[in-house]
C-alpha cells in the first residue's frame, strides 16, 4: 500500500539470493554482558576474600588443622563468595556446551535464541554439586568423625569454586575465538582431570586409614566421585 512497495516492485530483480545473518555468540550482547558480570564477581570475591582463599589453600594441602591467620574469621560472606564462584563455575560450563550446540545446530538471530540452554546447564551444574555434597555430607556421617568429615567438606567446596577461574578463561577462549573450540574443550577436559586428581589426593590426606583400608578409599571415591562425574 505504500509508494516503497510499489518501487520495489518495478525494480529488476537481480537474481541474488539472501540469507538470514549467522547468529554468532561473541556478538550477542547478552552473552557479552553476561561474561562481563562473571568476570566482575571473579575480581571482587578474589579482592575481598583473598586472605580467606589463601588460608583455605594452606589447609586443603595439609593433614594438620591450621588455626586461623589475622585478618581471616568466620566471615558469613565467605560462604555467599563461595555460592557465586559455583555458579559462575556453572555458567562457564553451560557456555561452553551452548556454543557447542550453536556451532551444530546453529541459530537464527529473527528467531529466538535459546537462551534457556544457559539457565538449564547452570541449573544442572549446580544440582550436581550440591547433590554429592549432600551425598558425601550422609556417607561422612556414617564412617568418619566430625572433623575430618567438616574438613572434607570444606576442601571439596573451595577446589568446585576455585574451577571458576580456570574455567571462566576457556569460556572466554571458546567464546571469542570459535576457531580453537577444540582447544577450549580439550581444556575443560584437562581441567576436571585434574580436579579428580586433587579432590582424591584430599581424600587421601584427610581421612587416615590402615594399609588394606586404602582400597575401600578409593572405592569410596570412584563410586561417590568418579563414576558421577562420568556420567556428567
Amino acid at each position: 500500500r505504500t509508494e516503497f512497495y510499489k518501487e520495489g516492485v518495478a525494480l529488476p530483480d537481480s537474481t541474488v539470493p539472501m540469507d538470514e545473518r549467522v547468529y554468532a555468540v561473541c556478538e550477542d550482547g547478552y552473552v557479552v554482558a553476561a561474561m562481563m558480570l562473571a568476570g566482575l564477581i571473579l575480581a571482587v570475591v578474589l579482592y575481598y576474600f583473598r586472605g580467606a582463599f589463601r588460608h583455605r589453600l594452606k589447609d586443603f594441602f595439609t593433614a594438620k588443622r591450621l588455626y586461623v591467620e589475622d585478618g581471616v574469621g568466620d566471615n558469613g560472606g565467605e560462604a555467599a563468595s563461595v555460592f557465586l564462584l559455583i555458579m559462575v563455575s556453572a555458567f562457564c560450563l553451560s557456555v561452553v556446551f551452548f556454543n557447542g550446540v550453536v556451532e551444530q545446530f546453529g541459530a537464527v538471530p529473527v528467531m529466538s535464541v535459546p537462551y534457556w540452554l544457559y539457565a538449564v546447564g547452570m541449573l544442572v551444574c549446580l544440582c550436581f554439586v550440591y547433590l554429592k555434597a549432600g551425598i558425601y555430607s550422609v556417607v561422612n556421617w556414617v564412617f568418619f568423625n566430625q572433623e575430618s568429615a567438616s574438613r572434607w567438606m570444606q576442601g571439596y567446596v573451595f577446589l568446585t569454586a576455585f574451577t571458576a577461574y580456570l574455567f571462566y578463561p576457556i569460556a572466554l577462549i571458546d567464546t571469542y575465538s570459535p576457531s580453537l573450540g577444540k582447544v577450549a574443550t580439550a581444556c575443560v577436559i584437562l581441567v576436571v582431570f585434574l580436579y579428580e586428581i586433587l579432590l582424591f589426593y584430599k581424600l587421601l590426606v584427610n581421612f587416615k586409614a590402615k594399609r588394606s583400608g586404602y582400597l575401600m578409599i578409593f572405592l569410596y571415591f570412584c563410586s561417590v566421585e568418579m563414576l558421577p562425574a562420568l556420567v556428567m
